[in-house]
């Protein structure tokens, strides 16, 4: 039945895009898309630099210089799944389930009947590849090569999900994979399975080496760019495995500022791994007709203290004063918790902003209507979409975001109440309704709180989220009632919508191994 019902949904996308009367191939553009783990809106050297420090990421700023980098762009969680099934659907977790983490033992995934950005692109003519960390569900229907991509190459899902041999940085320091062949698999430690790679379907090794994945992921992101064997224009969808722990980086990569020690070498890497990607892209002189869109997929996982990135001035003050203390970074609705780097890139077409910054409110969810736009294939008209086609701000038409509505919702994977709109931003404000519940560097944590009526903040006045609005002022009751109209707009929106629910059950069986002989399935080929 899931099988049928995208092969529909496919034909539905390619009659979308034959009746849109596209030209040729060469008219339309190539997509690239980094997302980038665990990163910090001031791990962005052009984001945020206040003492003029040497940045960890100059290719980064160089190309957002020439393009347009957003200073209020928002991934779509705060947390790896349901971040990256809002940036391939364009859809909230609300409407498509993935309201929290998928396992290493995960039986599911994004639901069949949502349709992904590749689905969509490859149904239009594109070839579509996908390298890095996937997170979205590992058995058959779920793989990537089952959601539209022609060709993987990566991590089925965090890369602290699984034991390795070299255990790079983390807090605390991870355990090697055990060496013993034939330990029954029923002794088989919390670690294990260790941390597969896969090739298309196949796993090609595990434990994987992480020490040199960023190089491979470079080899391959360039062969996939370089293929001569097609015409058609490419979707590249580079999900890194920076800036997660474990940390890691190759030898080559150990110059850069030291001012953080191994997260500045980790993310002088992961620049490093953006420009060979562009300079694939120049040195087959398609770099006029290739967008580049990076984008993080939640803010810093503060727990992991000095390997942590840094979420600049959005460091959720409140909380650290009143609220209890704990993190206000990954996991949170918090600034710090999905506030990234957000840098859109297309020599030629997309006119250079000032270096000052695009103040619109953007979101990760605004990608796959964007790219559906400038590719001039149709999404499938079936259901809602929270993301919008932000295509005439990137050509620099007149585009405004003032009336906009962002919703952030709850992220700690943890609460039953996983996916509820915990935060709405209206404009310049935001209105939180549950603070509290994520650890800290120092293992702090608040209990969770609920706020009815919420605290809002005046994110232009007080970025730091410091102090709320007085709630007996007629501005706090002027945005609430905004709010409350939102939030009524947007439960009626779901409850009328095309939404699906996520299998979140587990099943030891589920966990990838090419070698069930062994205790942590160690293979290499």
């Amino acid at each position: 039945m899931a099988y049928c019902y995208r092969l529909i949904m496919l034909v539905l996308c390619l009659f979308c895009y034959h009746s849109a009367g596209l030209g040729s191939a060469a008219s339309r553009p190539n997509i690239v898309i980094i997302l980038i783990d665990d990163v910090g809106f001031a791990d962005m050297g052009a984001n945020w630099n206040p003492d003029n420090d040497v940045s960890d990421t100059p290719f980064l700023d160089g190309i957002s210089s020439a393009g347009i980098r957003f200073k209020d762009f928002h991934s779509a969680a705060s947390v790896c799944t349901p971040s990256r099934a809002g940036l391939l659907t364009g859809r909230l977790g609300k409407r498509t389930g993935v309201v929290g983490l998928f396992t290493t033992f995960s039986v599911g995934g994004l639901p069949t009947n949502e349709t992904t950005l590749a689905e969509t692109l490859k149904a239009g003519g594109y070839r579509t590849g996908m390298i890095g960390k996937w997170h979205l569900g590992t058995t058959e229907d779920y793989h990537p090569i089952s959601r539209g991509f022609d060709f993987y190459y990566g991590l089925p899902y965090s890369n602290n999900m699984g034991c390795v041999d070299d255990t790079g940085y983390s807090h605390p320091p991870d355990t090697p994979c055990p060496k013993d062949r034939f330990t029954m698999k029923s002794r088989r430690p919390d670690d294990c399975p260790a941390l597969p790679l896969y090739h298309n379907r196949d796993i090609i090794e595990q434990p994987v080496n992480l020490t040199d994945l960023a190089d491979r992921y470079t080899e391959m992101a360039t062969k996939f760019i370089k293929d001569e064997s097609t015409t058609e224009p490419f979707l590249l969808y580079a999900a890194f495995t920076h800036m997660h722990v474990p940390l890691s980086f190759m030898a080559h990569n150990q110059s850069g500022s030291d001012d953080r020690g191994v997260y500045s070498k980790t993310l002088l890497e992961m620049d490093s791994t953006i420009r060979a990607i562009s300079q694939a892209i120049n040195e087959t002189h398609q770099e006029n007709n290739t967008i580049i869109w990076v984008s993080g997929d939640n803010g810093p996982w503060e727990e992991q203290c000095d390997l942590a990135g840094d979420a600049g001035p959005f460091i959720g003050l409140w909380q650290r004063r009143q609220g209890g203390g704990g993190s206000t970074s990954k996991f949170t609705v918090w600034e710090g918790g999905h506030r990234v780097p957000g840098v859109v890139f297309w020599p030629g077409t997309i006119p250079p902003f000032p270096d000052t910054g695009n103040e619109e409110l953007i979101s990760a969810l605004d990608i796959y209507p964007t790219v559906a736009a400038l590719a001039n294939v149709s999404l499938p008209g079936d259901r809602v979409y929270d993301g919008i086609d932000i295509s005439d701000l990137l050509l620099g038409k007149p585009f405004s975001t003032k009336d906009r509505v962002l919703f952030h919702p709850n992220s700690i994977g943890i609460m039953s109440n996983a996916g509820d709109l915990d935060a709405v931003r209206v404009g310049d404000f935001k209105a939180i309704y549950r603070t509290g519940g994520a650890f800290d560097c120092e293992e702090n944590i608040a209990a969770v709180e609920n706020h009815d009526p919420p605290l809002i903040f005046n994110l232009r006045e007080d970025p730091l989220e410091s102090m709320p609005l007085d709630r007996a002022s007629e501005q706090y009751q002027y945005v609430y009632q905004k709010v409350v109209e939102a939030l009524g707009e947007i439960e009626h929106s779901i409850q009328t919508d095309n939404t699906t629910v996520a299998d979140y059950t587990e099943d030891p069986r589920a966990g990838p191994c090419c070698n069930p002989d062994h205790v942590c399935c160690r293979c290499q080929n």
